[in-house]
C-alpha cells in the first residue's frame, strides 16, 4: 500500500492518495442445478460425498453453508465435464423476444402457435411439503440431507400480536417463508417438477414446442422464478393436454395459476374461430400480447420512444423529490451515478435505446442545476464531463456508447459460449453459417436481431 501527499498551495488542506495493489473478486455467476446432470452417476456420486463427511447441522446457516460446499463441487465437474455455460436473466429475455416477434409475423402456414403468460397466485405460499420432499428423492439427492431440509421446513410457527402481546402459535401445514435462505432454492425444485411434466408430454409428443425457423432448437417453455412463459400450438388437443399438467401440477405442488392475470398472445395466422375454442379450454385469460417479461418489453411497436418512455418516467420520479432542495455538486453527482445513470443499465443490456432518449435520460439539467424550463449556463461540454477523472473529467457515462458496449457484450457471450440456448437461437436465425460479427438481419429481423 502507497501513500502520496497531494499538496496544494491554494488551500490549507492537505489531500492523500492511497492505492493498493490488491485485486478486487469478480461476483459468483448464481449456481443453477441442470437436470442432465441427473443422468451421470457422478452426479450423484459427489452429491453424497458432499453431504455424508458433513457436520452434524440443526439450522438453515449451516444447511446453506454446506449446500454452497457442495455446488462448488459440481460446479467444478460440470465445467470438466460439460464446460462452462453460464446463463443470465438476459438469455430468457432475449429468446422470449425472439418467440414473440416470431408470433406476431407468422402470417401464413397451416399450424397456428400460441404463447401462455402464466402467473401463479401466492406460489411460495401455497407449495406443499410432500411434493418437495417427493423431488428431493426422485432427483437423488441423500436421505439425510432430505431429512434436514424437512426438519427446516415443518418447524414453523406463527405467533399473532395484539396490543403488543403474542397469542398462541399458528402451526402451518405447507408453504414456503419468503425471504428464507432455503426458500429459493427449495422453489426451484417445484418448477423443475413443473418443466418434467411438460417435457414429457413433448416426448409422447401431446404437446409441440415452437422453432423459430429452419434449425432452431424446438422451445416449449421458459421458466425464471415464479415467471413462467410457455410455447405450443393453438389447438384444442394441446390446450387440453396443457390443462391436464397444470391440474395435475397444481394437486401435486400446491400452487395454483391465476387464469384471470395470466395472457395467451396468438400468432398472427390464428382465425378467429380457433382463438375463441381455445381460449374456452384455457379458462378466463386474457387474448392479449405480453407487454412485458422479466421486466422488459416482449413486442416492441414502430414507436421506440413511446416503448421505452417509461425509463425517462421512472428517472424523473427519483429525481423529483431532490428538485426543490438544494444539493452540491458532490451530492448531484453521486445521484446522477448512482440513481439516474443506473436505471437504465438492465435495458440497456438488451435493448438499443434511441439516442435522443439516451440524451433526455443523461440528466445534463438536473446536473447544472435547472429547473422545468428554467436556462442555466452548461460551462463545460457534457462530452468533457463524461471523461474519466483521472484525465480531468467527472466520471459521468456516455449513456449511448454504454448502450453500445453492453450489447457488445451480449454478441461476445454469444461467441465464448456457443452451446447456450440464446446463442444457438441467434445463430440458426441470424448467421447460420458464419459468426455474430459478421450476421445479417434476414427477410424479417427483429428489433434484437438488428442491434
Amino acid at each position: 500500500m502507497r501513500v502520496h501527499h497531494l499538496v496544494a498551495s491554494t488551500i490549507d488542506h492537505v489531500a492523500l492518495l492511497i492505492s493498493d495493489s490488491f485485486a478486487l473478486n469478480k461476483p459468483q455467476r448464481r449456481f443453477q442445478f441442470e437436470a442432465m446432470w441427473t443422468r451421470r452417476d457422478e452426479c450423484r456420486d459427489i452429491i453424497k460425498e458432499a453431504w455424508i463427511g458433513s457436520v452434524r447441522v440443526d439450522n438453515p446457516c449451516d444447511i446453506v453453508a454446506g449446500l454452497k460446499s457442495c455446488v462448488d463441487d459440481l460446479s467444478k465437474w460440470n465445467r470438466a465435464v460439460f464446460g462452462n455455460v453460464p446463463r443470465l436473466i438476459t438469455d430468457n429475455v432475449l429468446v422470449a423476444f425472439e418467440m414473440m416477434h416470431y408470433l406476431e409475423h407468422k402470417k401464413e402456414g397451416k399450424d397456428s402457435s400460441m404463447a401462455i403468460k402464466l402467473d401463479m397466485s401466492k406460489a411460495y405460499d401455497k407449495v406443499e411439503w410432500d411434493f418437495i420432499e417427493q423431488v428431493m428423492r426422485t432427483l437423488g439427492f441423500y436421505e439425510r440431507w432430505i431429512g434436514l431440509i424437512m426438519r427446516c421446513i415443518t418447524i414453523v410457527s406463527y405467533s399473532v400480536f395484539i396490543n403488543g402481546v403474542a397469542h398462541s402459535n399458528i402451526m402451518p401445514s405447507r408453504g414456503l417463508r419468503q425471504g428464507d435462505p432455503l426458500s429459493s432454492y427449495l422453489f426451484l425444485l417445484c418448477a423443475d417438477g413443473f418443466s418434467s411434466l411438460i417435457n414429457k408430454a413433448i416426448r409422447s409428443q401431446a404437446m409441440s414446442g415452437l422453432s423459430i425457423c429452419r434449425g432452431s432448437p424446438m422451445i416449449s417453455h421458459l421458466f425464471f422464478t415464479d415467471d413462467s412463459l410457455l410455447f405450443c400450438k393453438a389447438s384444442s388437443q394441446e390446450c387440453q393436454q396443457l390443462i391436464d399438467i397444470l391440474w395435475l401440477y397444481e394437486a401435486a405442488s400446491g400452487p395454483k395459476v391465476n387464469t384471470n392475470k395470466s395472457s395467451v398472445f396468438f400468432s398472427a395466422n390464428t382465425l378467429g374461430e380457433l382463438k375463441i375454442e381455445t381460449l374456452d379450454i384455457l379458462g378466463p385469460m386474457q387474448d392479449s400480447w405480453h407487454s412485458k417479461y422479466l421486466g422488459l418489453p416482449s413486442i416492441i411497436k414502430k414507436s421506440k420512444m413511446d416503448v421505452f418512455a417509461e425509463i425517462k418516467e421512472r428517472v424523473e420520479r427519483k429525481l423529483s423529490g431532490w428538485k426543490e432542495k438544494i444539493l452540491s455538486f458532490g451530492g448531484r453527482e453521486i445521484l446522477i451515478k448512482a440513481v439516474g445513470q443506473a436505471i437504465p443499465t438492465y435495458t440497456m443490456s438488451c435493448f438499443q435505446l434511441p439516442k435522443g432518449l439516451c440524451d433526455e435520460i443523461e440528466m445534463r439539467r438536473f446536473w447544472w442545476g435547472q429547473q422545468g424550463q428554467e436556462s442555466k449556463i452548461a460551462w463545460v461540454s457534457w462530452r468533457k464531463l463524461c471523461i474519466s477523472k483521472l484525465k480531468g473529467g467527472m466520471g459521468f457515462r456516455n449513456l449511448q456508447a454504454f448502450n453500445l458496449a453492453m450489447l457488445a457484450k451480449q454478441s461476445w457471450r454469444l461467441l465464448e459460449n456457443p452451446n447456450s440456448l440464446v446463442a444457438q437461437t441467434y445463430r440458426t436465425k441470424y448467421y447460420p453459417h458464419g459468426d455474430a460479427f459478421n450476421a445479417g438481419l434476414g427477410s424479417s429481423p427483429s428489433f434484437l436481431g438488428e442491434a
